[in-house]
């Protein structure tokens, strides 16, 4: 990251405050009490992209780090509810405001600016949070959300859209429209520093939209087919290079570090979180390297993990691995919105289904290869991975990548990870729950043996605020996508 960018970040955070977040600020999807009534659109470019970075890499992230079972809680604190499978309707309060905050910030840019690269990048943005809030959460706030002022209608209570039917359309129509904006050109200047991910490399943006479009695709199902068909003309359309992946990076320090660090250094608890059995076993078994990159040995040298929620069952003394203290667990730590490794292994699996042309081993070799350079190990031990434990499974494909990307995931992108396992378990292919899957149900499981989270609970906000709230749904509810 450049030392404009830096500078953009430290003066944001700084200004926003965001290094001492308040879990009892709560927000309407219609009013931003930090959005001002005119500003700059370059500001808020870099606004509304660190709000999505803090609302995905602080407080949601263990969360989904211990229900994609990556992590549990370690020695040193009590057992969690994340740990027992159970979790209040304030924990989801934090990613949800802030990823409406952030549609606010570019909702400015949509409303106020003519510049096609700011709109084509507000849109893809917009999209981004709105997908990720919709496989979170269902239903949510979409056509009246963020429409509170007078000139807007004064809607103060959005009813919910569902999101089969309205949201994912709409974010679909929302990307191709930024894909044909960018991809027209234009005199008009693009971002600079003030774009915290891409500094203004449209083509880079040309492909996190074509990535993002091929992800809504496939969520959709048999519907996305014909649709990933046409937009699909070659692998150079989307991300498929480290270089490329869509990220808000953190430099470090007291007001610019990692959301979910310093969150963690603010408080006496730190890396507390333990290496599950369930994430060392798997890649153990399939002699993969990257466990040593992931994960920091214990104070025995070892990689040694904890079955989920069973921090009650460790001995005096137990020390178990934690996530890297380089790489995951660090003030410079990125928050990655989309990655390398997840659109080619995008890539793989439509080529897999037949959706689209290209190579699925091809694909999923790349998908590989670009995890082990972005943690830093050399291509040949990729090779060597691949030709052993890692190999594609022609004859399963579609197993191989969805293992492939909950381990490439691992502490880097656990909302996309905790996301895809639901999606790939369907009820004649048990890949991570029920029988034969490799997800091991926690010592207290609050929903009972073997039953797992498959919603968030709508925020406490939304409960209290929003009059057009339709009532809380259990966790074990699913999104539309999920058979």
């Amino acid at each position: 990251m450049n030392n404009n960018k830096i500078k953009f970040v430290f003066l944001l955070l700084l200004g926003m405050g965001i290094s001492l977040p308040s879990c009892k600020d709560y927000l309407d999807v219609n009013v931003d009490p930090n959005q001002a009534t005119s500003s700059r659109v370059d500001l808020q470019l870099s606004s509304a992209q660190l709000q999505t970075a803090i609302g995905m890499g602080q407080r949601v992230f263990p969360i989904v780090a211990i229900w994609s079972q990556y992590w549990t809680g370690g020695p040193g604190v009590s057992l969690g509810d994340p740990d027992q499978n159970k979790l209040t309707s304030s924990e989801g309060n934090e990613i949800f405001r802030n990823l409406y905050r952030s549609s606010n910030n570019l909702n400015y840019i949509l409303k106020n600016s003519s510049n096609p690269y700011y709109l084509s990048a507000a849109k893809i943005m917009q999209a981004y949070n709105f997908q990720v809030l919709v496989d979170l959460f269902g239903d949510i706030p979409y056509t009246d959300a963020l429409k509170g002022d007078i000139t807007d209608g004064s809607i103060l209570h959005p009813k919910y859209d569902s999101a089969k039917d309205v949201i994912y359309p709409a974010l679909e129509a929302q990307i191709l429209d930024a894909i044909r904006m960018i991809e027209a050109g234009s005199t008009d200047l693009p971002p600079g520093a003030d774009d915290l991910i891409y500094g203004g490399d449209m083509e880079k943006w040309n492909k996190f939209a074509h990535s993002l479009l091929l992800k809504i695709y496939l969520r959709q199902g048999a519907s996305g087919q014909a649709k990933a068909a046409v937009l699909y003309g070659s692998d150079d359309q989307f991300i498929t290079t480290v270089d490329e992946n869509a990220q808000v990076d953190f430099p470090g320090g007291s007001a610019a570090s990692n959301p979910l660090f310093n969150s963690a250094q603010s408080t006496a608890l730190g890396n507390y979180y333990a290496a599950t059995t369930t994430v060392l076993d798997y890649m153990g078994s399939t002699q993969d390297p990257r466990a040593g990159v992931f994960f920091d040995n214990n104070n025995t040298g070892a990689l040694f993990g904890l079955d989920p929620g069973a921090v009650e069952n460790a001995g005096p003394g137990a020390s178990f691995s934690k996530p890297s203290a380089g790489v995951i667990f660090s003030a410079t730590a990125p928050v990655i919105l989309m990655s390398a490794w997840e659109s080619n292994l995008l890539l793989a699996e439509a080529s897999a289904r037949g959706w689209i042309g290209g190579d699925a081993a091809a694909s999923y070799e790349a998908g590989v290869r670009t995890s082990f350079e972005f943690l830093g190990l050399e291509d040949s031990t990729a090779t060597n991975y691949l030709a052993a434990g890692g190999a594609f499974n022609t004859g399963d494909p579609i197993r191989s990548i969805a293992l492939q990307k909950w381990v490439s995931m691992n502490g880097l992108q656990p909302v996309e990870a905790w996301i895809e396992v639901r999606r790939f378990d369907t009820p004649t292919m048990h890949i991570f729950y029920g029988p034969g899957g490799l997800f091991k149900s926690p010592l207290r499981n609050a929903l009972g043996q073997d039953i797992y989270p498959s919603i968030f609970p709508y925020p406490e906000s939304e409960e209290s605020l929003n009059q057009s709230f339709p009532g809380q749904h259990p966790i074990t509810a699913k999104v539309f996508w999920d058979i």
